[in-house]
């Protein structure tokens, strides 16, 4: 089976202040669990037009064209899978857009012949198993995917959240590395010596589990869940050994949220990673709620870690904006 994995353009003309300097690790992840599980039975290819265009003349090429939505990206990606459909592939949907949307978007668009919402490492695996056998009526047992059956939107039986220590490390061999970094540098003149990566560490946000969360909140996962602290290290590694990376950016929402997991993240590097941050040879950069930063023997574990920066979700100085939008935090501890 011949699989292709898409991240169109946006058609609103919007970017964001990252774009094209990171990988795509969410469909990195999903290519990874696929090429683990079903090895040369597949062939995975992964188009990011944030650093490339997609080959449209080569969808003809392939048996499932799987895109990447957002709501600013929906619309290249339904003109896309309608190319893709007349080419004769069968095209799935998934990212934030459609998982809030999945069933508006099967009644109303005949491009999409599955959409998989929240997180599709195994509801991807899952239905590719389906299309090798052959066997439309295992679709029902396909955790969170949703599709049509006689001109009905159906949705599978079951459910499914990872845990994040089954998944492997995301492979970033689907893509062209260097193009990311090229782009840093681009943007980034003054700082050519630095190679960005990326990992992620944890998903959810504690703040929203405690309270129910800001109220533009836009996270889909529920809980918080955290990766094994040793195979983070383990990727840190591979980032800096096979593409020299001396930056990580931590895509985390909150990195911090449990201070307890980033202490034994912290005390568990490797000795050749401690003495690279020390040198100042490795760095991270990561997000973290405000009044976390203000408690007691963080500022060691950043310092431990050469953090170079951290992004605060501030939003407001108005503490009755910051009170109606449930923040939990005044101007007086932004401002400490």
């Amino acid at each position: 089976m011949r699989i292709l994995f898409c991240n169109p353009r946006n058609s609103h003309g919007t970017t964001h202040s990252r774009k094209g300097m990171y990988v795509p690790l969410g469909i990195l992840s999903i290519s990874t669990v696929l090429k683990e599980r079903f090895g040369d039975g597949i062939d995975i290819t992964v188009y990011d037009e944030d650093v490339m265009d997609a080959d449209l003349s080569s969808f003809k090429n392939f048996d499932l064209v799987g895109f990447y939505s957002t709501t600013f990206n929906y619309r290249t990606c339904v003109k896309y899978a309608t190319l893709a459909k007349q080419c004769g592939a069968k095209t799935l949907l998934g990212g934030p857009h459609p998982s809030v949307l999945a069933g508006n978007i099967m009644r109303n668009r005949d491009c999409f012949d599955f959409v998989v919402k929240y997180e599709g490492e195994i509801p991807v695996l899952r239905l590719v198993e389906c299309l090798l056998s052959k066997d439309d009526s295992k679709l029902y047992t396909v955790p969170n995917l949703v599709f049509k059956r006689n001109g009905k939107v159906t949705s599978s039986l079951t459910s499914y959240e990872n845990n994040l220590k089954d998944l492997p490390i995301p492979s970033r061999d689907f893509v062209h590395f260097e193009s990311y970094v090229e782009n840093f540098k681009k943007i980034y003149p003054d700082k050519l010596s630095i190679r960005p990566g990326s990992i992620y560490s944890s998903k959810g946000c504690a703040w929203r589990d405690k309270t129910g969360g800001c109220s533009f909140c836009a996270r889909l996962e529920m809980g918080v869940k955290f990766r094994d602290v040793h195979q983070i290290w383990e990727e840190v590694r591979m980032l800096r050994d096979k593409h020299r990376v001396n930056s990580i950016w931590d895509i985390s929402d909150d990195n911090l949220n449990n201070r307890k997991w980033f202490k034994e993240f912290v005390e568990s590097m490797p000795g050749d990673c401690r003495r690279e941050l020390r040198n100042g040879d490795l760095s991270f950069f990561i997000y973290s709620r405000v009044g976390f930063m203000l408690k007691e023997g963080i500022m060691d574990l950043l310092n431990a870690l050469n953090v170079k920066e951290v992004f605060l979700g501030v939003e407001s100085g108005d503490d009755t904006m910051l009170k109606n939008d449930m923040k939990g935090k005044s101007v007086n501890v932004i401002v400490r």
